[in-house]
């Protein structure tokens, strides 16, 4: 055990001070010590971290170290190194290196020191020196017995060993490696004599590569290509393919490029070339396998439509690269022809179904069935909102509104089909026409001239067929012509149908979004150059739309005039009290319909197959255009005219309460919020003067307002039929006016025949005058209530009425007074206080007519006249003056309304 521990030390002494053995033979410097001793790793782990082994020598280096600084004779406190005496290699007065010098120690330390302090600092050195002595052999005696015990547990061992393995038997223990070292090597001869082998065959093979090194790209070829096709980088793939036949050419020069050819076979001259030969046959024939695959593959994206037409081309070029043996320019163009028909059919089909749908449903069959009142509202609401953005999400609900929606849709999928499928598919067949990409391509072949007018046709059937859809879905189908609707075709008035689903309004606004959405698609396709007449089909499309639409317009707004006479709902403006909301509400629906009409026929498009920029001018408008808007414009007139006279006379088909959602929505319209006056329809007299009145504005403001409309709008002059239409106007109001003085007349015609001819007055001896006449009185007061109910009603009308009953009741005075036979002198002065009553109080109703007529009844009365004798004429006129001033007095208050205010 002692034995042991004693190696121990000697081995940690060794490692610390760097030496062989413990008793060395020759000193050794530090830096003659070789480099591994100065690795850190030596007293490190794997992780860079300082082993204990590390921290106890380091801590053994601070003892020395402090040591060094301390003074062995103890004499000198603190770090000798510090004294002013110690200059140059202090390895001399370190007590651990080997220059130690004690004389220079001593100098160095203990220059001022005495002898007896040196003496007392030697003996003190030298017990310390024996207190090291005495603790080593405590130590020894110590740790005696471990020492044995581990001697003796080192002889077991090595007797042990000795008994098993480290006997001559087993060869001091080496048998078995020995034994392990044979069959190694045996195993050794057979792999690496296959190794050596294949070194052989792989100098060989060197030799070869270093022979076909210049082709080494030809031969990596086919991974090449896979690798390229399966990235989709084929453009890479097709100049791989092109080197590739470089290649082959330079790798036989006096061959033609295909390497299976026998002919090229029986030239070889050398077994070298022609092993090389098949070698390239074999690379070559799997690169035109691959790139037969990627030309179908690329043949195949030819043909399907979801892919742009950049890719396409792009694929075209790329089989122009990879030798295609078939055009695919027109392989490419046959498909997208096929598809572009295949989807717009199917689109077509669509949209008829969609449309038929709707016309066939239930709910656009019951909306005839709308009541008046729900129609009207309807009406103004739609008429009211036909410039607003939101009029489609506002009346989506509506059936009609559905319908035409579902057109306009159907013309939009339509139209957008085409602009984003023909500009490419025109592009490309241009570029095969001209032959740019065989030029691109360093391809100079003839386009064939069949193909060429195959391509102009294939464009001009997909311009006709958007066509035909076009005329399907907006001219055949767009309106359902009824009985009684069609040209020259006469029906009773009484069999004539009612209004149409389809207002002419919601027609207006929906057939002006279809013909500028049709409209712009021909101007685009017109950017497109196209060849071979293709574009004149669109420009005749555009020409007929423009008649359909004109003469379908001009017939929902000739059928909505016959009937707007229907929206009436007596309601007065606001601000003039005596007109009604609807003269203002047909100004609007008339002149709304006139702008569409306009526009449909003036609507521009390009008219040749040269490109040609819309300078937002208006197409050429033929005249059979124009004559059908004014003969439309003035009919609509004339129908509105008899609306109102059918008005007048016709018995009210609703009350009214002056609160409708659609006076309502008018009020708004005219910007106008105030609570408008209403009348009772009911009476017969109320809706003859407002009707006139209602004429009497037509006539002064609104139809020469329609008519300036007119001739700015169509730059034509209308004068005549400007002049017949008031003609019209007058003579109907020529017609209601007399029939309300008429029936009004015949109230004051019965009180005067009654009170002249019929109530019992004997004018030729009755006696004088105590005052007017009864039949006067009751005369007037009729006339003060037709009065009450004229400025009630129409205020301007009071004048013309009550200057015209003036006439008629005068005439119907002078007709009972000339059938009276004689006058006396109080029936002369009874007749002369009445009209003089019947003047004063009607005098600024006078007329020239109604003087004459006056003058005719007095001539009457005089010339029937018989006076008796005796009478004095000037007093008896005295008195009656007398008389008719207390007339007057006593009726001021009734007649006070005849009056001219002040």
């Amino acid at each position: 055990m002692g034995s042991n521990i004693r190696d121990i030390q000697d081995i940690e002494l060794l490692r610390h001070y760097h030496l062989d053995k413990t008793n060395p033979d020759t000193w050794v410097d530090e830096e003659d010590l070789p480099s591994w001793v100065h690795d850190d790793d030596i007293n490190t782990d794997h992780g860079g971290r300082v082993t204990p082994r590390e921290r106890r020598t380091n801590s053994i280096d601070e003892d020395f170290a402090l040591s060094e600084q301390t003074d062995m004779l103890g004499l000198v406190k603190g770090n000798i190194f510090m004294g002013k005496n110690v200059r140059g290699d202090t390895n001399l007065i370190s007590s651990t290196q080997k220059s130690f010098n004690p004389q220079r120690y001593l100098y160095a330390v203990h220059a001022d020191t005495s002898y007896d302090d040196l003496c007392v600092g030697v003996d003190r050195l030298k017990s310390s020196i024996d207190q090291r002595s005495s603790a080593l052999k405590v130590l020894v005696q110590n740790n005696f017995d471990r020492f044995v015990s581990a001697k003796n547990v080192i002889d077991s061992v090595y007797d042990d060993m000795k008994e098993k393995t480290l006997n001559e038997t087993q060869d001091y223990g080496t048998h078995r490696l020995f034994t392990i070292l044979r069959e190694s090597y045996g195993k050794a001869h057979e792999v690496i004599n296959p190794v050596l082998e294949r070194r052989e065959k792989i100098d060989k093979l060197r030799s070869t590569v270093g022979l076909l090194e210049p082709y080494r790209l030809f031969f990596n070829l086919p991974n090449t290509l896979q690798e390229s096709i399966k990235q989709g980088k084929y453009q890479q793939a097709a100049r791989d393919y092109n080197k590739g036949k470089v290649l082959l050419a330079q790798a036989f020069p006096a061959t033609t490029s295909s390497v299976a050819s026998d002919t090229a076979s029986t030239h070889s001259s050398s077994t070298l070339i022609e092993t090389k030969r098949r070698v390239f046959d074999k690379v070559w024939s799997e690169v035109e396998r691959i790139v037969a695959r990627l030309r179908a593959d690329l043949e195949s994206q030819l043909e399907e439509p979801w892919r742009g037409m950049e890719e396409h081309e792009r694929n075209i070029k790329l089989l122009f690269e990879l030798d295609t043996k078939t055009d695919p320019v027109w392989h490419c163009l046959s498909s997208q022809y096929r598809w572009i028909k295949k989807i717009m059919s199917e689109s077509f089909d669509e949209q008829i179904v969609l449309v038929e749908e709707l016309r066939k449903s239930e709910e656009y069959q019951q909306s005839e069935n709308i009541t008046l009142i729900g129609r009207t509202a309807l009406f103004k609401q739609i008429l009211g909102a036909v410039s607003s953005s939101e009029f489609e999400s506002q009346f989506a609900k509506e059936p009609e509104v559905k319908l035409l929606m579902a057109i306009h849709t159907g013309v939009k999928t339509l139209s957008d089909l085409l602009l984003r499928l023909l500009p490419d598919f025109w592009k490309l067949a241009v570029a095969f026409m001209d032959g740019k990409i065989q030029k691109v391509q360093k391809r100079r072949t003839v386009v064939d001239p069949q193909r060429v007018a195959q391509c102009i046709a294939m464009v001009k059937d997909i311009i006709e067929l958007y066509s035909n859809e076009m005329t399907s879905i907006l001219i055949d189908s767009l309106v359902v012509q009824r009985t009684g609707e069609m040209d020259d075709v006469y029906i009773d008035e009484h069999e004539r149908p009612g209004p149409r689903r389809e207002s002419a309004v919601v027609m207006a606004v929906f057939l002006s979004k279809i013909i500028t959405e049709v409209s712009n698609c021909v101007n685009d396709i017109n950017a497109l150059s196209l060849r071979g007449g293709a574009f004149m089909t669109l420009v005749e499309l555009m020409q007929r739309l423009r008649w359909k639409f004109v003469k379908v317009i001009c017939m929902c707004w000739g059928d909505d005039a016959k009937f707007f006479y229907q929206h009436e709902d007596w309601t007065l403006q606001a601000e003039n009290s005596q007109v009604t909301l609807f003269v203002g509400l047909f100004y609007q629906f008339h002149e709304f319909c006139l702008r569409s009409a306009y526009k449909y026929a003036s609507i521009w498009t390009a008219p040749t197959e040269e490109a040609v920029a819309n300078d937002d001018v208006l197409a050429v408008i033929p005249e059979q255009f124009i004559e059908k808007i004014r003969g439309t414009f003035l009919d609509a007139l004339y129908s509105f005219l008899d609306g109102l006279v059918h008005l007048a006379f016709a018995d009210p088909e609703r009350p009214n309460n002056g609160e409708s959602s659609g006076a309502r929505s008018l009020e708004n319209l005219n910007g106008g919020g105030k609570k408008a006056k209403t009348i009772d329809i009911t009476q017969l007299d109320s809706r003859i003067l407002i009707t006139i009145s209602n004429l009497s504005e037509l006539r002064s403001v609104t139809i020469p307002k329609m008519l300036n409309d007119f001739e700015k709008t169509c730059s034509m002059s209308i004068a005549g039929d400007g002049k017949a239409l008031i003609d019209i106007v007058d003579q109907l109001d020529t017609i209601l006016f007399d029939d309300f003085i008429k029936r009004k007349t015949v109230v004051a015609t019965r009180l005067i025949t009654d009170g002249i001819l019929y109530g019992g007055t004997d004018w030729s001896a009755c006696p004088k005058p105590t005052g007017v006449h009864s039949y006067m009185y009751e005369t007037l007061l009729s006339l003060v209530v037709v009065h009450a109910q004229i400025s009630e009603i129409a205020p301007p009308l009071v004048s013309r009425a009550l200057s015209a009953l003036l006439i008629n009741i005068a005439q119907d005075c002078l007709r009972c007074f000339q059938e009276v036979k004689r006058f006396g002198m109080g029936g002369m002065l009874q007749v002369t206080l009445d009209m003089e009553l019947m003047n004063h109080s009607l005098v600024q109703y006078q007329s020239a007519s109604s003087d004459e007529i006056l003058q005719m009844i007095y001539e009457a009365v005089d010339r029937a006249y018989h006076p008796e004798g005796g009478e004095n004429l000037q007093v008896e006129m005295a008195g009656l003056k007398r008389l008719l001033s207390e007339a007057k007095d006593s009726c001021h208050v009734q007649f006070k309304c005849f009056k001219k205010p002040k």
